[in-house]
């Protein structure tokens, strides 16, 4: 490829079309027109002689060429805007960026709800969109962050065993309680070991392969479980537990919430569950971001005043 030839622009369209996986949406981050982003997608077909994006099931997917170029191409930018580009202080009230964020609906109920009151006082004009995780305590991995997410928020048991690109904060930390309905005929407010493991159980599992947790965990003790129902979403557990004579271990602050409006007894796990860490992780890519620093901030200014507005356990 002969570089002088070569239309630097292409590569800011290059990244843009990696980061949002839909020409709309890139065209708009970068100020283009949809019909200007769809011609540099075929410009960039033809000077790679690739795809470079092909329709999925989600969407666009990056073929493989596209998933190593975008490495080199973003650290190139990434010079250039700094050697070029002054960095202004950021203007909540004025910007009209889109934040993107990874989060189950748990982090969604106890810290996404909080947050949007205190964004939008600050920034109404700003956007948030939300994606749902792949795994519950599976981080995403770096490329996701660099290419695709300002933000994922989560249980990620293992932050020391992350890629060195990927920063992380610890919002705070969640002890696991078990639901009941209040009418069970068999839980009146305590539970045993031998009680928890005989009783079938609503569960949350985003795969279905591998074992849970718990079941490891009882599988210590010579114990197991039936998990007779299985779904993907924390927020549908309680429903199904007020309805019926299951039971269902869930972080707390999802137990406190549905316990004030549906008929439910929150009890003591009747085994040793450690605590989850709810951790909010970014790519290096992205610290130094005056806009990602704020967003930052007032994630974990939100953490910090749930914490302050909770009993101590």
């Amino acid at each position: 490829m002969n570089l002088q030839s070569f239309d630097l622009n292409l590569l800011l369209a290059f990244e843009s079309l990696m980061i949002e996986r839909n020409v709309t949406r890139a065209a708009k981050r970068i100020g283009l027109s949809q019909p200007a982003m769809s011609n540099a997608l075929s410009r960039l077909r033809r000077t790679f002689d690739d795809p470079l994006l092909v329709r999925s099931a989600e969407g666009m997917a990056p073929t493989a060429a596209a998933q190593s170029l975008i490495v080199p191409v973003r650290a190139a930018l990434a010079q250039l805007r700094a050697a070029l580009e002054e960095k202004p202080a950021f203007d909540p009230a004025a910007s009209k960026r889109t934040f993107h964020l990874a989060a189950s609906d748990h982090v969604e109920m106890t810290l996404i709800a909080p947050l949007v009151t205190k964004l939008f006082a600050q920034a109404s004009r700003v956007s948030l969109r939300l994606t749902r995780p792949r795994a519950i305590f599976q981080p995403p991995s770096a490329q996701a962050l660099a290419d695709s997410l300002d933000v994922a928020i989560g249980f990620f048991p293992d932050v020391p065993g992350l890629d060195a690109s990927i920063h992380s904060e610890v919002l705070w930390e969640e002890k696991s309680v078990v639901l009941a309905r209040k009418a069970h005929p068999r839980i009146k407010g305590k539970l045993t070991l031998r009680q928890f493991a005989g009783e079938h159980h609503a569960a949350v599992f985003y795969k279905t392969e591998g074992q849970g947790f718990i079941d490891a965990l009882l599988e210590q003790k010579g114990l197991a479980r039936r998990s007779a129902v299985i779904v993907p979403h924390f927020a549908s557990i309680p429903f199904v537990v007020a309805a019926s004579d299951l039971i269902a271990t869930v972080p707390e602050r999802s137990a406190e919430h549905f316990a004030k409006h549906l008929k439910l007894q929150v009890l003591p796990a009747p085994l040793a569950i450690p605590p989850f860490r709810m951790t909010m992780l970014w790519h290096e890519r992205a610290e130094a971001d005056p806009a990602h620093a704020w967003l930052r901030g007032l994630i974990a200014k939100t953490a910090l005043a749930a914490r302050a507005s909770r009993p101590q356990s």
